[in-house]
């Protein structure tokens, strides 16, 4: 939902964009067919920065959907990609 921010971490959800939208990141780099792209290197933020984690996560919400699409209630935050995501 439009206004929402998350960040894959449930302990986590303040209000950080920075986060936010880093989530939203990785999960669209990973719907993009990048499974055999390793993240830790596709990763743009700096290594153990929150932004770091929460576009890992992204990333990995995406990815446990591989085979099927991304359910919403895993990314309420994100514009979530119609695609199948590719295995």
């Amino acid at each position: 939902m439009s206004g929402k921010l998350c960040t894959g971490d449930a302990n986590n959800n303040a209000a950080n964009f920075r986060s936010s939208r880093a989530f939203c990141e990785g999960l669209a780099f990973r719907a993009l067919g990048t499974a055999l792209e390793q993240p830790l290197n596709a990763n743009p933020h700096v290594l153990g920065s929150e932004a770091f984690a929460a576009w890992q996560a992204g990333w990995a919400v995406t990815n446990a959907a591989a085979g099927s699409t991304v359910d919403k209630a895993d990314a309420p935050c994100c514009s979530v990609p119609q695609n199948t995501i590719q295995i």
